[in-house]
């Protein structure tokens, strides 16, 4: 039932004095102050009522020691935390209270909470004695959730609403443990993250890999500025880290208008979450002098795939972490033997969506895990991940991933940025919708000429749209959930 919370505890015996946590603003934490801090939360709390089974939302928490501490104190009681992410709405907070019915609210005072009948606590106060400690016998209130389970996440929502994830602390540990031997990571060893911790990238490839590796974490703030993150990546040592695209783009930017950053250290520079295009990938080699490598994984199933390979990886092939397998199954209406929907397998996955059986049935099908991406195999038997199975198109010469079309769109068109959709993501069609921002100095009118020729000559219809700027998720990705119901409406109703 503490599984992970003892892994960490068992590190913090071993090796004290070792640094868990650092935060880049410098404040340092060690093993044995976070397991004690994280023993203070827990004390705090069962004086609350939360007990084992019992679920705690958690919202406006910084990235810092105490959030990581409160994760393990959460472990500590066998009880469950779920994060509101900050571009929740009222109707989305009320819809995950109703989902998951808490016992109790942690974090600040903040806009999410008017009208909710809810206990709240500020994370400074569980560490302190309670007022008033829950009298022996009170029935805990709330759901109770299935024995073992630690957290539930919530999925991007690229397609359809945000779903929750749920996992159990037992099978996590084990999956986490294939994947910190499949990339190699030791206790000497500093993972940089710039995620805010209420989501999947910044705990999965960053804080629970660092803990159970008995390694040191480093907090940076997800709002800080690309050179302040390049600056802080090459001061604090680091020798991994995951960003996504976009994110990469931005620090070679950052480092063309101040070179001098020195990431000789950074040995393992992931990219996971989207699509790293081929020419992303040979810039950041050229320009960061670092050597990108592929991962691929999901919130439900857990890291699947990796490629660490020391070389400049624009094939971007990837290979199965221990225990996973996988197979591509053809793709409606196009059969072809080295492109389809990837389907995964493991013995150690989530328990999949709360309260969702229609998407669980969709997803979990037996022993198998329907990914709902493309992926390619290449010659070497590895795999290249496309994109959604839903951003599939149909152009002259085949099926086309919309991440492949906006690699075109950069490579041939005066454009800083681009997001295509497929306008029927249930069947395959040539129907797209391109959102994109103006390379600079370019007027909008022109860039959206170039891409409209350039997708007629692929036998694309096609809809171009140009703003000064993309709407992005919480995590940093391309919000095409928005784009989709903002734009598509629009560009269909003829």
């Amino acid at each position: 039932m503490t599984a992970l919370y003892d892994a960490v505890a068992a590190i913090a015996r071993r090796r004290p004095d070792a640094i868990a946590v650092e935060t880049t603003a410098g404040r340092l934490t060690t093993y044995a102050e976070l397991l004690a801090q994280a023993d203070r939360i827990a004390v705090g709390l069962r004086a609350r009522g939360v007990t084992e089974g019992r679920v705690v939302v958690c919202s406006g928490l910084a990235n810092d020691a105490s959030y990581v501490a409160f994760l393990l104190g959460i472990c500590a009681v066998g009880a469950a935390y779920v994060p509101l992410l900050d571009d929740f709405d009222a109707d989305a907070v009320a819809r995950a209270l109703r989902m998951t019915e808490p016992a109790l609210w942690v974090g600040p005072d903040n806009h999410h909470r008017p009208g909710v009948s809810l206990p709240r606590v500020e994370l400074a106060e569980l560490q302190t004695p309670a007022d008033a400690t829950v009298a022996r016998g009170t029935a805990p209130k709330g759901r109770a959730t299935a024995p073992g389970t630690f957290r539930m996440l919530w999925t991007s929502g690229s397609t359809k609403a945000p779903k929750l994830v749920t996992w159990r602390q037992e099978p996590f540990v084990r999956e986490r443990r294939r994947w910190i031997a499949h990339i190699e990571a030791t206790e000497r060893d500093a993972f940089f993250c710039r995620h805010t911790l209420d989501v999947a990238h910044a705990t999965d490839l960053h804080a629970f890999a660092a803990l159970l590796a008995g390694a040191r974490l480093v907090l940076a703030d997800p709002r800080a500025e690309p050179a302040t993150l390049l600056s802080q990546l090459a001061a604090t040592g680091a020798t991994f880290t995951s960003m996504l695209p976009n994110h990469y783009v931005d620090l070679v930017a950052a480092a063309r208008r101040a070179p001098g950053a020195d990431l000789s250290r950074l040995r393992r520079p992931m990219c996971g979450g989207a699509y790293a295009s081929p020419a992303l990938v040979a810039t950041a080699a050229d320009v960061l002098g670092i050597r990108i490598r592929h991962v691929y994984g999901s919130t439900e199933f857990g890291l699947a795939l990796g490629n660490m390979a020391d070389e400049v990886q624009t094939g971007g092939g990837m290979r199965e972490v221990a225990g996973v397998r996988s197979r591509l199954e053809a793709l409606a209406g196009y059969d072809r033997d080295d492109l389809g929907h990837l389907v995964l397998t493991s013995d150690c996955t989530s328990n999949g969506y709360l309260d969702d059986d229609e998407a669980n049935a969709h997803t979990f099908r037996g022993a198998d895990f329907w990914t709902g991406d493309v992926a390619q195999r290449l010659d070497d038997g590895s795999l290249r991940l496309l994109g959604r199975v839903t951003d599939l198109v149909l152009a002259t010469d085949g099926p086309l991933a919309v991440p492949q079309l906006d690699d075109l769109i950069a490579e041939r068109c005066p454009v800083a940025e681009s997001v295509s959709l497929a306008v029927d993501p249930e069947t395959l069609s040539n129907r797209v919708l391109v959102v994109l921002r103006p390379a600079e100095g370019t007027a909008a009118d022109d860039a959206v000429a170039a891409v409209d020729e350039l997708l007629t000559a692929r036998g694309l219809t096609s809809a171009v749209l140009a703003f000064d700027r993309i709407p992005r998720t919480v995590v940093g990705k391309a919000d095409r959930a928005l784009i989709r119901r903002r734009y598509l409406p629009a560009t269909t109703s003829s």
